[in-house]
């Protein structure tokens, strides 16, 4: 019984929109690419992606399942982010 009242709770305290738009940000970036996805969202070769992801320290980490490799949409979105903010190497 005491379950059965915790669900009537959160059910009660959490508005129907809020939860919906949660729900549907979770969904895209829980949503699993493979190498050709990334590749062309990033406009660059699926090869570059799969040396970027099984280096020592990837820079863009894949999640295996069995023998895929897949990607994280949240992780290619924070490994394009890093691309942005990272100083040129160029000395003024």
């Amino acid at each position: 019984m005491a379950t059965a009242t915790a669900r009537t709770a959160m059910q009660t305290t959490t508005p129907a929109s809020e939860t919906e738009e949660f729900a549907t940000s979770d969904r895209d970036d829980d949503r699993l690419l493979d190498a050709r996805q990334v590749a062309a969202k990033l406009g660059v070769s699926e090869r570059f992606i799969r040396d970027h992801t099984t280096r020592r320290s990837p820079r863009i980490p894949g999640v295996k399942l069995g023998k895929l490799l897949r990607y994280r949409a949240a992780d290619v979105a924070i490994f394009m982010a890093e691309l942005n903010t990272q100083p040129s190497s160029r000395r003024s």
